[in-house]
């Protein structure tokens, strides 16, 4: 798994989520987005939302690497759950991205009927 990918992915997102959250603030006080339509205000949920979900899924590789490197320098790289985690890394993220969008896949029907981007 490629960590200094995942890092300008999670920069980039989090330095566009802060961006785009002063631009909306700045377009708010300024009466704005009181005349955006109902189609407008979802597709800038749903922007944040994709944002969201753009941050969760990079954050996975950054966590358990800094997590490996972390347990190596403190010298608890010999454990059984340390190796295991150090020779199945990219399974493991993997399998975390997997449980990530079946969580997705079984919530966001439920949220979008339920008026989450209206």
């Amino acid at each position: 798994m490629n960590t200094k990918a995942c890092l300008i992915i999670f920069v980039s997102a989090f330095g566009l989520l802060i961006v785009s959250a002063i631009i909306g603030n700045i377009l708010e006080s300024d009466g704005t987005v009181k005349a955006l339509s109902p189609n407008g205000i979802a597709a800038v949920k749903m922007f944040y939302f994709a944002l969201f979900c753009v941050l969760g899924f990079s954050v996975v590789p950054l966590a358990l690497r800094f997590f490996l490197s972390a347990q190596i320098k403190i010298g608890n790289g010999e454990f059984f759950l340390i190796k295991w985690l150090q020779a199945h890394e990219q399974g493991f993220v993997i399998g975390v991205w997997i449980m990530f969008i079946i969580g997705l896949c079984i919530s966001l029907p439920s949220a979008i009927k339920d008026g989450m981007f209206k």
